[in-house]
């Protein structure tokens, strides 16, 4: 082991030139092509690195362009997994301080899109397999790494994909925090289709369901006191166009950014008071603890739910249409949560199921959670617990698994954000915890 660990050392900065090659792949979700489900420079990004992890010597597998293995064979029974992620969410280049697929070093720091969710953490565990097979260890179980290219779209990847192979016995994803999370909120991704806003009024905001807005827009044919520095106001063709400059945060921690709806809805429900669109979502959806809605769920085990609107979309005839996330206790279910929106929303708007996913909850005294926290606690020299998250990785996508790391305690969350990067320094000790756990896991 402290071969493998020198060994990893050594490399670092080959890694690192590593992550940069993988990171200036735009691996934002486009168009299909044949063997390109999410588009070509996805495909092109998870082929480049199951040819880096072939020149390590690891046995690859290219699923349909969906998602792809690379392992390193046991002499026993059983597969340990380490799941996650080559796609990315957008990023607008004129709000990062450097290019976001530019992969830039600043400060000891690397910036880019994915560098921490989730390139960089499987570059970091594809390097510790690459030093624990150089180090001559020789696994009892597996150890196969699975980069999948849809994670933040809907995860069709590895719907695809165990579709056509086994689940690991044991797994975790590095798409979360340290120490270990073992318990995620239940995902409940929806639109709301609501009534027609007045005429002359449209309202664009947001690009997916799971990152709060940093840009709301309003048209309307009569100007609007807001209430915020963040609004500005100008005369268009056909009335007054006013926008909002928000802050972007993941959609399962909404307080960590400024929703650049909220303004600008509550602005409209004041200059149009007898609007019911307007009215209902400035008064009860704007809320991100849900309790205006009467939606606002708690439990011992995770806490509470939280609320995001993220997208808002006007349609030719007026109709205003919310997309919303929302995170709900891991003690319910989906289905209780439809029941309870239905129940507490006015009868005549819809609410259309996009995305939902069932809590996870891995007891913290089963032997993957313990392996994990006695890996974390002693490397680090800590006396930390298991966590519980809003966020969903793809640790419930299959049996046994859970996420760790790559986000350290107190560490500032970027992911999901403009100037996303990770922490050189981080990285190398994320890298040698990977391959600690990878050891104990599969040894």
């Amino acid at each position: 082991m402290k071969s493998a660990k020198k060994i990893l050392n050594d490399e670092f900065d080959e890694l690192v030139k590593s992550l940069q090659n993988v990171i200036r792949f735009n691996t934002e979700k486009s168009q299909p092509a044949p063997n390109a489900p999410f588009g070509t420079n996805v495909a092109s990004c998870l082929e480049y690195t199951l040819n880096l992890a072939k020149s390590f010597g690891l046995d690859v597998y290219n699923c349909d362009g969906y998602a792809g293995h690379a392992e390193l064979t046991g002499t026993g029974d059983g597969t340990v997994g380490i799941l996650g992620h080559l796609d990315v969410v957008p990023a607008k280049a004129e709000e990062w301080l450097f290019p976001p697929y530019a992969a830039e070093i600043h400060d000891g720091k690397l910036y880019g899109r994915g560098t921490m969710d989730d390139k960089g953490p499987m570059i970091a565990c594809l390097y510790a397999v690459k030093a624990l097979k150089e180090a001559g260890f020789v696994p009892s179980k597996t150890v196969r790494l699975i980069f999948g290219c849809d994670e933040e779209s809907g995860m069709q990847c590895v719907e695809h994909y165990f579709s056509k192979m086994p689940y690991p016995t044991v797994s975790f994803s590095p798409d979360g925090d340290f120490p270990v999370i073992n318990r995620e909120k239940g995902i409940f991704q929806f639109d709301v289709v609501c009534g027609k806003l007045p005429q002359g009024i449209t309202v664009t905001a947001g690009e997916r369901a799971n990152v709060v807005p940093s840009l709301c827009t309003v048209t309307s044919p009569v100007p609007l006191e807001a209430n915020s520095s963040r609004v500005t106001c100008a005369t268009g063709e056909n009335g007054y166009v006013c926008t909002c400059a928000g802050k972007a945060a993941h959609g399962s921690t909404p307080d960590e950014g400024v929703n650049a709806t909220h303004p600008l809805l509550t602005a409209l429900a004041k200059a149009f008071p007898d609007n019911a669109t307007l009215k209902f979502l400035s008064e009860k959806v704007l809320d991100t603890t849900g309790d205006k809605w009467g939606i606002a769920l708690c439990d011992e085990e995770s806490g509470r739910l939280t609320c995001s609107l993220d997208v808002l979309r006007t349609a030719a005839d007026g109709v205003l249409t919310a997309t919303v996330d929302i995170r709900f206790p891991v003690t319910y279910t989906c289905k209780q949560m439809h029941d309870l929106l239905r129940a507490n929303t006015p009868s005549e708007f819809q609410i259309v199921p996009q995305h939902t996913s069932e809590p996870l909850f891995v007891p913290s005294d089963s032997s993957l959670v313990t392996t994990l926290m006695d890996v974390y606690n002693g490397e680090m020299r800590t006396q930390l617990q298991p966590l519980a998250i809003g966020g969903g990785t793809y640790s419930r996508c299959l049996p046994n698994c859970v996420a760790f790391g790559p986000l350290f305690p107190k560490e500032e969350q970027t992911i999901h954000m403009p100037n996303e990067c990770i922490i050189l320094e981080n990285l190398r000790t994320m890298a040698q915890l990977y391959l600690e756990a990878i050891y104990r896991l599969a040894k």
